[in-house]
């Protein structure tokens, strides 16, 4: 069994401590301090939050996950899924569906697990109040017990109509909530920015910012070597510096090529920094059909900015230089493309680059 996890919250044995970050999340939970979590996908801000919190005694944990929500009405429902998860009994479930009784709660099956979990309905979810309701049944578990609400990928509330509405409510019912830490991960730096520091969001100043990035080279390299060394495989420093280069030293992604590594690797290997191209090929046959779906859905212009940026880099992509390199003819038509490939998450503008947000697709693209 490979000992590498990846595209998922990890803990236990397959966590990389992070051992500063661990006390300064630890302090503001015991505190009950509201914190922001901000970094990008993929550096395990969910993993390290969760860890933390789970390592925390007599504290429970409710956990939403908000990626890519839309309504209002999808909004309560995972909140109400998180509500009906924080214990796992009949009675438990129950006392659930009478808090919540005037928003016509159902019973259901979690598809995770098998066990019992609860919807609204629709419509009575988009309904004025709706909101309020299910905070209120949240609170009054907060006031009973000690709770760590953690909220992920917090910014995407704003892709909900009258975001800014739905905030506001959120921030009325929060704020009467002192002994609760609230913590709200963002993968999407600006807009956590914009609901945390700028005097017009019903957040400002409402919570401690904690920045997550990268994790320690050393650190990383040693946690690696360990599990690699669980198989009797040999993982030199060159092969975790070319690992760290190739994925921007990104950690999710790191834990991806190792594992790759581990399935095209055999007891007593020694690995070197060319087998990562062994570890590319495993890849692309797992996500293959994932990247050729993606460029499917664009235009063939789309494709040949996205093209023109893996092969020759995202700066300057007005130049003259970009627009042969891409065979575009006009500067809008670029502008238009580039933002087509912003909008649907593929490429992200990272101090004054564009950047394609996954490497690996970046490196299929060159191959194509």
């Amino acid at each position: 069994m490979s000992p590498f996890k990846y595209g998922c919250a990890v803990s236990n044995e397959f966590f990389c401590p992070r051992p500063e970050l661990e006390r300064r999340l630890r302090e503001h939970v015991l505190s009950g301090q509201h914190v922001a979590v901000v970094g990008p996908r993929r550096t395990g801000k969910s993993s390290l939050v969760l860890e933390t919190v789970r390592k925390v005694k007599g504290v429970a944990l409710f956990h939403a996950d908000f990626l890519s929500v839309r309504s209002r009405a999808e909004l309560c429902n995972r909140l109400v899924a998180s509500l009906s998860r924080l214990e796992r009994t009949d009675s438990w479930v129950a006392k659930i569906m009478k808090a919540l009784m005037r928003l016509r709660p159902a019973l259901t099956v979690d598809p995770r697990d098998g066990s019992p979990a609860i919807v609204i309905d629709s419509r009575e979810a988009e309904s004025p109040g709706s909101l309020d309701c299910v905070l209120d049944a949240l609170a009054a578990q907060t006031s009973r017990r000690k709770v760590c609400v953690v909220f992920d990928e917090f910014q995407d509330i704003m892709n909900v109509e009258d975001g800014e509405n739905v905030l506001a409510v959120m921030r009325s019912r929060i704020q009467l909530d002192s002994r609760t830490p609230y913590i709200f991960l963002g993968s999407v730096r600006h807009r956590m920015l914009d609901i945390f520091l700028d005097p017009s969001s019903p957040f400002y100043h409402g919570a401690a910012m904690l920045e997550v990035g990268e994790i320690a080279a050393d650190d990383f390299y040693a946690f690696l070597r360990r599990r690699f060394a669980s198989g009797r495989r040999t993982f030199p420093r060159d092969a975790f510096d070319a690992i760290a280069a190739a994925t921007r030293s990104t950690p999710g992604y790191i834990q991806e090529v190792c594992d790759a590594l581990w399935q095209s690797s055999s007891r007593g290997d020694r690995l070197s920094s060319a087998d990562i191209h062994k570890a590319l090929d495993v890849i692309f046959a797992r996500e293959g059909e994932h990247y050729a779906f993606a460029i499917g859905r664009l235009t063939a212009l789309q494709v040949q900015v996205l093209t023109a940026i893996a092969v020759h880099g995202g700066k300057g992509v007005y130049s003259g230089d970009f627009l042969r390199a891409a065979n575009v003819k006009s500067t809008a038509s670029v502008r238009r493309a580039v933002q087509r490939l912003v909008d649907d998450g593929l490429v992200v503008p990272v101090s004054g680059e564009y950047l394609i947000d996954n490497p690996f697709f970046a490196e299929w693209l060159k191959l194509r």
